[in-house]
């Protein structure tokens, strides 16, 4: 028999398998499905993304990742399609992420430094109305330098997703793996995005290192009941 992995990642994985007999039971509890603000500074709708046309799946697959922004400025119709692909809904009323069950534990917030129309700041994405909610207002730009590892060129940056997890909100009948449902959503997210700009001919990154507690202070989240998963940003 092999040997027991008493890593972190080990242990995580051994108590949260599913075995014959022991599977969790649900309570039929109502959680929220999504996170709206009741107060934002305010909320812009985004236009309509469209739904057909733009680069192929394969050739979208294909195209390099490994581009360096240059800085400048994201037009709105282009961040609209890029939520919509990484968080929207679609018209049968599923996410375009993937998720593993009938609600997805993930939210996305977009940090703004040089969007057209849109002051620099902290916003979150409600999928439901296809909108931002404005949070705080300011220029994200030394809070974000210094959370992201890596060296990260921020100033390249024309705007950055960063997605979040809640676990409460799969614990009902899936509490022992509500964490790992978390990360292969927030991964599949991420790669709508990805794709979304590479069909957009925008340059995007994938980020995975990060200061946890100093990026769920610029997200304005807790870290515990609600933390930060991954982040995309994107530039031209």
């Amino acid at each position: 028999m092999p040997k027991e992995d008493k890593s972190v990642g080990g242990q995580f994985q051994a108590q949260t398998k599913y075995r014959r007999g022991q599977l969790p039971s649900k309570t039929g509890r109502d959680v929220p499905v999504l996170k709206v603000y009741a107060n934002p500074l305010e909320t812009a709708v985004l236009p309509i993304p469209s739904l057909q046309g733009g680069k192929g799946l394969w050739s979208s697959l294909s195209q390099k990742r490994l581009d360096i922004p240059e800085g400048g400025q994201i037009h709105q119709h282009e961040l609209s399609q890029i939520l919509w692909g990484t968080a929207g809904f679609t018209y049968g009323g599923q996410r375009t992420h993937i998720n593993s069950g009938a609600v997805s534990g993930i939210e996305a917030y977009l940090v703004v430094r040089q969007v057209q129309d849109m002051f620099p700041g902290l916003y979150h994405y409600n999928p439901r109305d296809h909108s931002l909610e404005f949070l705080k207002r300011g220029d994200p730009s030394f809070d974000l330098q210094d959370a992201l590892l890596n060296d990260t060129d921020i100033d390249a940056c024309a705007a950055i997703i960063a997605y979040t997890g809640a676990p409460s909100r799969l614990a009902d009948g899936v509490k022992s793996r509500a964490y790992r449902y978390l990360y292969l959503e927030a991964g599949g997210a991420a790669q709508c995005a990805m794709m979304s700009a590479v069909a957009l001919e925008l340059v995007a990154t994938f980020r995975a290192e990060f200061y946890d507690d100093e990026l769920a202070r610029l997200l304005q989240v807790d870290g515990v009941r609600e933390f930060p998963l991954c982040v995309v940003t994107l530039g031209t």
